[in-house]
């Protein structure tokens, strides 16, 4: 066949229209689709996409949750920056990551690959370890308390086997933080056991027969083949526990309602207080666009960072 006649004949297909049958039930597919994805996408821009422009929209104001608003610009950027209380809740914000993000994960990576070696009871593990993030954080809160109590709580019990005096977790500002780090670390753990474990089931194991053939030692496997192809699923998982921690409030109010003297207080502690105590939606919307700016930015530099080309 000439290549006259092959492009004739390409051109001849491209230019045959589709059947009014074949075109409606396209349009009923793609109707179907959209209708599954309606509710999700409904919930998305309710709770997540209407509620952060109106934040935006709020920060160039002043007032009350209700009643008249005055427009005011970027002034309430300016006082937030100047506000030292801001100014401290976005530093022990910075220190929650900081502390918990790498702890849980790497912590969680550990086990996962421990995990990967045991082939019995691993549903078993799995549930175990999970159990702590479907408890209720308020719960969660309530229980770690408990745990970390000056007086009576097991922890401090423990840690009076070794010689070492009673530590006020909850109280002291030298461990409010940690505190709070450990029971994030514990909340999330399950989690990320999870997501880990799910990702080495999925790598071929040719890779690792391959490598034992080679002499390969379980460590040598673990640095040379299985980190390696868990790069994008460690991105996400850096990413989640970035936002997760940033965006942390459940566990200050319950055990420590931001103190002693702000030492645990978080951003999004700070702007409850100030939208539903104290009244200022303005203020409290500005700062939750500067978090809303921190966290986005972290998230494309981890997101660039973790990108990787590999296919398996």
């Amino acid at each position: 066949m000439g290549v006259p006649n092959a492009v004739k004949q390409v051109r001849s297909l491209a230019s045959r229209k589709v059947s009014p049958r074949a075109s409606r039930r396209k349009i009923r597919e793609t109707a179907l689709v959209y209708a599954l994805l309606s509710p999700a996408l409904v919930i998305i821009l309710g709770f997540s996409f209407i509620p952060m422009v109106w934040s935006i929209l709020y920060s160039l104001t002043s007032g009350g949750m209700l009643g008249e608003r005055e427009y005011v610009g970027l002034a309430n950027y300016g006082l937030a920056l100047e506000n030292p209380i801001f100014l401290r809740t976005l530093k022990n914000t910075v220190q929650y990551a900081v502390l918990a993000v790498p702890t849980a994960i790497g912590f969680s990576l550990l086990v996962a690959l421990l995990l990967s070696q045991i082939p019995r009871f691993q549903g078993l593990f799995r549930g175990t370890f999970y159990f702590p993030v479907i408890v209720p954080a308020v719960v969660a809160a309530n229980v770690w308390a408990y745990i970390v109590n000056r007086d009576f709580g097991p922890l401090n019990y423990v840690l009076g086997w070794f010689g070492i005096s009673r530590v006020d977790w909850l109280g002291d500002p030298r461990w409010g933080i940690p505190a709070i780090v450990l029971m994030e670390v514990w909340r999330g753990f399950g989690f990320y056991v999870i997501l880990f474990a799910a990702a080495i089931q999925a790598i071929p194991r040719e890779f690792y027969e391959a490598a034992r053939l080679d002499g390969a030692s379980a460590l040598h496997q673990a640095i040379g083949i299985t980190i390696p192809l868990l790069r994008p699923v460690l991105g996400f998982a850096f990413i989640m526990a970035t936002i997760w921690n940033f965006q942390l409030f459940d566990a200050v109010y319950v055990l420590t309602d931001g103190g002693p003297a702000w030492a645990t207080a978080t951003v999004s502690w700070y702007v409850y207080q100030q939208a539903f105590q104290a009244g200022n939606v303005g203020l409290a919307s500005t700062m939750s666009v500067f978090l809303l700016v921190i966290i986005f930015t972290l998230s494309l530099v981890q997101l660039r960072f973790f990108r990787s080309d590999v296919e398996y």
